[in-house]
């Protein structure tokens, strides 16, 4: 039992509120002063004098006048005046319970540590507090030894492994004492927003663990009754419950209860059991007995590793029992098969019985072991958005029936785990995982191939996941022979009514295999335009390697879409040529009989340079002059128009019915470039002059180089990349746009 009949007059409470950091703005957190103050609210209308509560805050500035109303006497939340508080001043509490509360920013540490971030935290600089050592602390001589007869702890933090290149910059967090645990027996009753690995979600301003613990918490009843917490805790599991069917929220607070009543250690993360896994958990703790009473001293050993393993402390009883040890397990994600995992360490010539793993399966549903759990996590954070939707993709695409999300690291680790782990057989993730890592080839994707080794070691079939991991090379060298050739086709009819509003249609394409992505009759906006190919480029297409075509109406060669945002009216917004290679396609006036032509000239662009293109110059204006010029070289792969805005248009006519694939001009400069800077441009000053076919790349890089500078001669560089071979989908008519 949890229910406490308490004179609140003898309770005090430490609460802490991190709401403003050092790094930039982005890192302030708007909430935790306003869940600290309604915890006051609460303890002072159970009857806690207000002078036995101290509140360190770092408030935003919008919070700061309610909290000086509300509580005048706070202290700043840096990390000397937490670390006064609680090693120091706790020492002169005269008291018999003590609550403490802290809300802010948590990450998790290398290691697997929970680190509470202190105000003092910048972007380069990730610095904060051990949550576990705020419960170690509570059984030292930093509390008074008669006084406090039970302390409760409530973190509403997030837990979340951080991407590649912040992850590294967490500190190793602050551990509040070195000293020995005097009072291990002291009631703990320690209350967690969420699960390791995961986040705490935060709602209109509130942290929803807080705004769900408070109402129960006032459901309780007033001063003068007295608190069950287990009814308390009861009531947030159950509404947690509600909230995930309802509103598909993915987020498990968690609880530790050390001796509240006698010598009891209990752990909470799952439902309660239903008969038949309380029946299943029994079979468990016979099997890990058996297990344990084969050898001596093997119960101890298995602790000391599963110690390794959690991040709360091990049962009282020394050595555990086979019953302490399944209770501890299971209150812990990934916990049973951690247990196995460890016994089978102990004693790796008696192999675990089948049924046992099928014992974890019932009551857990998981295989991995809690610090594989931990290390997917931390490697899907490291990778960027793209990254993880390459491990979803590679999923979908070896189970085609997968449900797989992609953009949350925790999210997407269960999903993947929970893909049919065949017995015996080499589990489905590990298949995904070599699959993505063979075909990404990045650092995390190293290090996830060494992950899934290790797994497969632990499961004893390392030999099938290095011929899956064959596999899996053989099918990416296949697709990269594929990616030479991936591109994103997009056609875009000629502008009609009022708003010169455009229908339009995406494809995505590798080799000969065309995936319709978008087809919209109704006309839309150029703007609505650019939004929408931009999430479907984020969605399909690899930067600076996926070639994006426009098949455009001759009369549009002078659109720009290169010059098109990405990420609008975002810190990170550029332009479409920058991240990738962008150019221009028209099949309007190349007329089927000569066809040949077309062809002919683009059959050199594999073996040409940028020397071999034509010089259109300023002088050659009308299309007869425009044609004799280009019949004087019938083999050139295409043309360099150095003709003014005026008189372009006439020139693309007589390119494009004689069969030119590729032409260069500047889109934009009026006086044009001149023809030294257009050769400089096109790395005619070098010996030997670069190679044509990588032009699209060439300008690329160019429009990078000059992305910000208007002044840069490259910035309006545009390309007409007709290749006849690579037409859309279903054999574009060449009279068509």
């Amino acid at each position: 039992m949890t229910a406490v009949e308490h004179d609140w007059r003898r309770t005090h409470a430490v609460i802490v509120a991190v709401e403003r950091y050092r790094g930039s703005d982005a890192l302030d957190l708007d909430g935790p002063v306003h869940d600290a103050l309604g915890m006051r609210t609460w303890l002072t209308g159970r009857g806690v004098p207000p002078e036995n509560i101290q509140l360190l805050a770092s408030p935003m500035e919008r919070n700061r006048a309610a909290l000086e109303a509300a509580h005048p006497g706070y202290r700043p939340a840096e990390r000397a005046d937490v670390r006064e508080v609680f090693r120091e001043g706790l020492r002169e509490i005269d008291g018999d319970w003590l609550w403490i509360y802290w809300a802010g920013h948590g990450v998790q540490a290398p290691g697997g540590r929970w680190s509470l971030l202190y105000p003092e935290t910048s972007n380069t600089d990730l610095l904060g507090l051990d949550a576990d050592s705020l419960v170690d602390l509570m059984r030292t001589e930093h509390l008074p030894w008669d006084g406090m007869d039970r302390v409760t702890v409530i973190v509403d933090a997030c837990r979340q492994a951080l991407p590649t290149g912040t992850h590294e910059l967490v500190d190793t967090p602050d551990l509040l004492t070195r000293s020995a645990q005097t009072r291990p027996e002291r009631p703990v009753y320690w209350m967690r927003a969420c699960r390791a690995g995961a986040v705490a979600k935060e709602r209109q301003g509130a942290g929803r663990f807080t705004s769900v613990l408070l109402r129960q918490l006032h459901a309780a009843g007033t001063g003068g009754t007295a608190l069950d917490l287990g009814r308390v805790w009861d009531g947030v599991r159950g509404e947690f419950d509600r909230l995930r069917a309802d509103e598909d929220i993915d987020q498990y607070p968690t609880v530790f209860v050390g001796d509240w009543s006698g010598n009891e250690n209990k752990y909470s993360w799952p439902p309660p059991l239903d008969e038949e896994q309380r029946q299943t958990r029994w079979r468990l703790v016979l099997g890990t007995a058996s297990l344990l009473e084969a050898r001596p001293g093997r119960a101890a050993g298995v602790a000391a590793r599963l110690c390794e393993e959690f991040t709360t402390a091990p049962p009282a009883a020394v050595p555990p029992t086979a019953d302490d040890l399944v209770d501890w397990a299971l209150a812990h994600p990934h916990g049973l098969v951690t247990l196995l995992a460890a016994l089978a360490e102990q004693a790796p010539d008696e192999p675990i019985r089948p049924a046992l793993h099928e014992a974890c399966q019932v009551l857990q549903g998981q295989w991995l072991t809690s610090g594989e759990y931990r290390t997917l996590v931390a490697l899907l954070g490291r990778l960027d958005a793209r990254g993880r939707y390459g491990v979803a993709e590679a999923a979908r695409e070896l189970f085609a029936a997968a449900d797989v999300p992609s953009p949350e690291p925790v999210a997407l680790a269960d999903s993947l785990e929970a893909l049919l782990p065949t017995p015996d057989r080499l589990p489905q993730l590990l298949r995904v995982v070599e699959h993505f890592a063979a075909l990404d080839g990045g650092v995390v994707a190293g290090e996830l191939r060494g992950w899934s080794l290790a797994c497969a070691r632990r499961l004893g079939l390392e030999s099938a996941l290095r011929d899956r991991r064959a596999e899996a090379e053989e099918h990416a060298a296949r697709l990269r022979v594929a990616a030479a050739d991936r591109r994103i086709q997009i056609r875009l009819h000629p502008p009609s009514g009022p708003g010169q509003r455009r229908a339009y249609e995406v494809w995505s394409r590798r080799g000969e295999e065309a995936d319709a992505l978008a087809k919209v009759d109704s006309p839309a906006s150029l703007e609505e335009i650019q939004g929408r190919i931009d999430a479907l480029l984020a969605a399909h297409a690899r930067v600076s390697e996926t070639l994006v075509e426009f098949f455009v109406p001759f009369t549009d060669l002078e659109l720009g879409v290169h010059r098109w945002p990405l990420d609008a009216a975002r810190p990170q917004e550029r332009a479409l040529g920058t991240d990738f290679p962008v150019v221009l396609r028209c099949a309007e006036l190349r007329q089927p009989q000569r066809r040949h032509l077309w062809e002919r000239r683009w059959k050199q662009v594999a073996t040409a340079t940028t020397g071999d293109l034509q010089w259109l110059l300023a002088g050659v204006t009308g299309f007869k002059q425009v044609r004799a010029a280009i019949e004087r070289r019938e083999t050139a792969p295409g043309a360099v128009v150095a003709a003014p805005r005026a008189v372009r248009e006439a020139v693309f006519t007589a390119c494009l019915f004689d069969g030119l694939p590729v032409l260069v001009w500047d889109s934009d400069a009026e006086p044009a470039l001149t023809d030294d800077e257009l050769k400089e441009l096109l790395g005619l000053t070098e010996q030997p002059a670069p190679q044509l076919e990588f032009l699209p790349r060439h300008l690329r890089k160019l429009r990078l180089e000059s992305d910000g500078d208007e002044s840069h001669p490259g910035r309006h560089l545009a390309l007409l990349w007709d290749d006849p071979h690579r037409p859309l989908p279903g054999q574009l008519d060449l009279s068509a746009p």
